[in-house]
């Protein structure tokens, strides 16, 4: 990750589309969690992967969810 400021981790353009390459890539995003809401799968991913900070950290909750339904619209 990022270096981090008061803390708080720094993602990068680049970071938040790993993510969302992970995510879209996992589990999370096959048929297994397709009745669970899409922030709540994101969470169960980014807490799987030891990221629970990032999960309460809402702005980058905010561009890693809005990276993965990006990628989502892309693959639709």
């Amino acid at each position: 990750m990022s270096p981090t400021v008061s803390g708080l981790h720094l993602l990068t353009d680049s970071d938040v589309d790993a993510l969302a390459w992970q995510f879209m890539h996992s589990d999370y995003a096959d048929d297994i969690y397709a009745d669970w809401p899409l922030d709540r799968r994101l969470d169960g991913f980014l807490r799987r992967q030891g990221l629970t900070r990032l999960t309460e950290d809402g702005d980058a909750y905010d561009l890693i969810l809005n990276r993965v339904m990006a990628y989502i619209g892309v693959r639709a």
